[in-house]
């Protein structure tokens, strides 16, 4: 495996043609292969202490140090960034990687011949779509919830749609952790929706009690490979204030699951990367999976990189493992790895305990409908805890050999400026967190009650 893994990235360095720039508001998203791959660059807006760290370790970063550059294609089109990109490629191929693709991306890469690292716009777009997907799925064949696409009316017709002595989920087109997903309790909340969305076309879905995985999966010339299911923490709301957001993962949780889940999951998982393949979709997606009893329904499609990625990638660089990004990069480096043996088993069905990931992450979000200021924070780094304080023990930016006692805080910086719904800290540890679906381990809820004492926000 060690040499397969050397392989590929030797591969890559040596097909690399120019810079590849990642350009992200949150430098947190651009970690991951920074030591991996040559000349490679962070391009960042967002102020945190991982810029220090990866400045120390001699990674390249930009930081414009502005809070109100909230989106990649603001920050790619900024004077300061063009001109560093254009300074740093020396006349060479400029490779931009951004984690999702836009219009305005695609405009400037075709305006200053930068080549993108990722998929068309237009195709991201038609995928993300959550009354689109609804086709797709059916047309697949794969339960999703038994999900409807209708029109919001203040009439009869659409409120005769509910049932309102059970639970039901409206969704928006689009939205981002959460933020355009509707738990439908009672007519009040019915009511809401219609007031403020009339004449939206939406998915409607009943409500399945149960628990959320991500499958982070990569399709293109190496086939579709699949990851282990990833158990998503949702519907914690002094973490993520919309009801059924996530706030974080519990890669370990995903040991309750049975086999004939993992199977459904599995079979719906390779029918969906058999899908993109056809269409022409490369690289990196997610799909996230609601499991109730023996049954598994696809909720979601994510096209594009998914927040659990940074983390995902430290964690198979640690293993020894090739990366997805290493294949999503061969994909846009137009390396035909046909050739190349597939150096690990990546049979889902097979995955086993030895081979999971004993790791979660826990993301607090502004929970407030407005900005917040942070007016106290804290150094990111491994902690532990001595008579009830956190201690610092490296500065760092990523969970590397952490001892049970010991956990990962990266965190925003005092005077940073917090947009409703976006992350100002995430926590992380060498082990599974959660009891049960809604509820902390007592170690790790020690660990969130000392974090929070520590950081304060202001609206």
């Amino acid at each position: 495996m060690i040499n397969n893994y050397k392989k590929i990235k030797e591969l890559l360095n040596t097909k690399q043609t120019g810079p590849i720039f990642f350009v992200t508001p949150n430098p947190n998203r651009a970690v991951g292969i920074e030591k991996e791959v040559k000349n490679y660059h962070i391009i960042c807006s967002q102020r945190t202490d991982i810029i220090d760290y990866l400045e120390k370790e001699k990674v390249s970063v930009l930081c414009l140090d502005d809070d109100n550059i909230k989106n990649s294609g603001k920050l790619l089109g900024d004077k300061k960034v063009l001109s560093y990109i254009k300074r740093k490629s020396k006349g060479k191929m400029t490779d931009i990687i951004t984690f999702k693709p836009s219009p305005k991306i695609a405009r400037l890469c075709n305006n200053n011949d930068f080549k993108y690292l990722g998929n068309k716009w237009e195709l991201n777009r038609k995928l993300e779509d959550k009354v689109e997907f609804v086709k797709i799925t059916k047309k697949l064949r794969i339960p999703n919830a038994k999900s409807e696409i209708k029109k919001i009316e203040n009439n009869e017709k659409f409120q005769g749609l509910f049932n309102l002595k059970e639970k039901y989920v409206i969704q928006l087109q689009r939205g981002y952790s959460g933020n355009s997903t509707f738990l439908i309790k009672n007519k009040t909340d019915l009511d809401k929706i219609i007031k403020k969305y009339k004449g939206r076309k939406v998915k409607i879905s009943k409500y399945i009690k149960g628990d959320t995985y991500t499958v982070n999966v990569h399709v293109g010339e190496l086939g579709i490979i699949i990851s282990q299911p990833i158990f998503q923490i949702t519907g914690l709301v002094d973490y993520n204030k919309n009801e059924l957001g996530t706030c974080g993962n519990d890669y370990m949780y995903g040991e309750k699951l049975k086999s004939k889940e993992k199977k459904k999951i599995f079979n719906y998982t390779k029918k969906v990367g058999s899908y993109m393949k056809k269409i022409g979709y490369r690289g990196i997606f997610g799909l996230d999976f609601i499991v109730s009893g023996d049954n598994a329904d696809l909720i979601e499609i994510n096209p594009r990189f998914v927040g659990s990625i940074p983390v995902f990638t430290k964690l198979q660089i640690q293993r020894k493992q090739v990366p997805f990004l290493f294949l999503h990069l061969a994909e846009f480096f137009d390396i035909s790895c046909r050739s190349e043996p597939l150096p690990f088993d990546f049979s889902f069905v097979k995955w086993n305990k030895e081979k999971s990931f004993n790791f979660s992450q826990l993301i607090l979000r502004n929970t407030n409908e407005n900005r917040v200021k942070i007016v106290k924070s804290m150094t990111s780094g491994i902690y532990k805890i001595k008579k009830d304080k956190l201690i610092l023990k490296e500065k760092t930016y990523y969970a590397k050999d952490l001892k049970e006692n010991e956990f990962l805080i990266q965190t925003v910086k005092k005077g940073s400026l917090i947009n409703s719904d976006m992350e100002y800290t995430n926590i992380q540890v060498g082990y599974g967190i959660m009891k049960n679906d809604r509820q902390f381990k007592f170690c790790f809820d020690r660990i969130i009650h000392l974090v929070l004492k520590n950081i304060k926000i202001k609206i």
